[in-house]
């Protein structure tokens, strides 16, 4: 039987979407991406006051996933293909009347990393770690990273973090206001229910107004930028050293998701 990539949990009035590929690190892979998608569109029609943006496994979300990419007959359409399906889920989260709590345990990196700024909170556990990751690969950012990211942390130092690589670990992430919260990773269930119930208290149907407005005013700019990254992300990954680093990261992707599923297996045998 299949497991669902992405799950969604309702209750009181606040929506649970979980992450649910732990043994790739919530990976974003064409599966996950149009999972996300529908899972959006059902929140859309239930309405809830809070959705919870979380991931299953230890890590919130490591971005696109390498092996897919590498496995592409045509890298360049495949992450455009790729881009596009997630950028749509996230468009349209940002038109919910709902407040969004990112709850970010372990790694947000690339498209995770734009994932958890579409949130209007962010809470951390002290085991997050924040990092574009894109230029590792040779790409340039997607999923809103490039838009959100310097209106939350300034352009100078978005700009810096994309060309550096600069990871940021959970109190670092909070002192420059990347994040609004950090507890020990025991704890963020709880502090993210206390806050999710307490907004789920009260309406909240001015929340995408209010979101738009604060991103820039007019509410299809979030949406034309993500069009641009995604042409742009693609028109990188069509380029040789592009498919050679993201080979490369595959590989040593692979070697690691067969190593956790050993010490799995022996745990279970244990």
């Amino acid at each position: 039987m299949m497991t669902e990539p992405v799950r969604l949990h309702i209750s009181d009035g606040v929506a649970r979407v979980t992450l649910n590929r732990p043994d790739d690190g919530n990976a974003i892979n064409l599966d996950l991406a149009r999972a996300l998608r529908r899972v959006v569109a059902r929140i859309a029609d239930i309405a809830p006051r809070v959705v919870v943006l979380t991931g299953d496994g230890g890590a919130f979300c490591s971005g696109g996933d390498v092996v897919e990419m590498a496995a592409a007959v045509d890298l360049g359409d495949f992450v455009y293909e790729l881009a596009t399906t997630f950028h749509g889920a996230l468009a349209n989260l940002a038109d919910i009347d709902a407040v969004i709590i990112a709850a970010v345990d372990g790694v947000a990196a690339g498209g995770g990393l734009g994932l958890a700024l579409c949130a209007d909170v962010v809470l951390a556990s002290d085991r997050a770690l924040f990092l574009t990751a894109y230029e590792a690969i040779g790409l340039s950012p997607d999923s809103g990273a490039s838009y959100l990211l310097p209106r939350v942390i300034g352009a100078s130092r978005a700009r810096a973090m994309s060309a550096v690589g600069l990871r940021l670990d959970a109190a670092a992430a909070h002192d420059i206001g990347l994040v609004h919260a950090v507890t020990p990773s025991a704890d963020l269930d709880d502090a993210v229910w206390t806050m999710a119930t307490r907004l789920a208290a009260r309406p909240q149907t001015h929340m995408a107004a209010s979101r738009a407005l604060f991103r820039g005013a007019d509410p299809q700019e979030f949406r034309r930028h993500l069009d641009a990254e995604a042409r742009a992300i693609s028109a990188a990954a069509a380029s040789p050293d592009a498919a050679r680093l993201i080979h490369e990261h595959a590989v040593r992707a692979e070697r690691s998701a067969a190593a956790l599923r050993r010490r799995a297996e022996r745990a279970r045998a244990a």
